[in-house]
């Protein structure tokens, strides 16, 4: 069966296929911009960050298998407490009998602007540097995507440590041409 297409329709094909090759090529001149963040995690009590809300019955293996965790962390600017607050990380954690899974959200309020980082993924236990996805973001950080590392630079105390996120790059659309200063990113690099 041959399909005949007519003028009309092979022009809006056409204008399609070019509209398809600005958003391609737009998103790849995007930037890239890294920078870093303090995270900063208290398990104590009486004001902790980070709750267990839900465990398996029965024999719990040593790593705590089938418990998931929510917390709401507060962000730095440094890894002081002291530090500038620029926002805060709620999220959940899901520990598995290997990896944990964990799905957070940035929630920064810069000088420049407010926005989210949405992040998740799974990583092996005891293992770091962690790796995880950059999945999206809202604000300031629309289009965002990338990756973060983080690695603990103080479980000095295991009830309060600092979690140190470098090299945190985000691609961003250049739809966005706020995020072009790159002030923006200059956060304990």
């Amino acid at each position: 069966m041959r399909m005949i297409m007519n003028v009309p329709q092979f022009f809006a094909v056409q204008l399609l296929l070019v509209c398809s090759m600005f958003c391609v090529s737009a998103y790849a001149a995007a930037d890239v911009r890294e920078f870093s963040l303090y995270v900063h995690e208290n398990r104590a009590q009486p004001d902790p960050s980070l709750i267990v809300v839900a465990t398996a019955t029965g024999n719990l293996t040593e790593i705590g298998f089938g418990t998931i965790q929510v917390f709401s962390n507060v962000l730095t600017s440094g890894p002081s407490i002291n530090s500038t607050a620029i926002g805060v990380e709620p999220g959940f954690v899901s520990i598995g009998k290997q990896n944990i899974f964990i799905s957070y959200t940035f929630t920064l309020n810069l000088p420049e602007g407010n926005g989210t980082l949405a992040v998740q993924g799974q990583f092996a236990l005891n293992v770091w540097p962690r790796e995880l996805a950059v999945v999206g973001g809202t604000g300031i950080f629309r289009f965002a995507s990338g990756y973060d590392i983080s690695e603990i630079i103080d479980d000095s105390n295991p009830a309060d440590y600092v979690e140190r996120i470098v090299n945190r790059c985000l691609l961003l659309s250049s739809y966005i041409t706020e995020l072009r200063d790159e002030q923006i990113y200059r956060y304990s690099c």
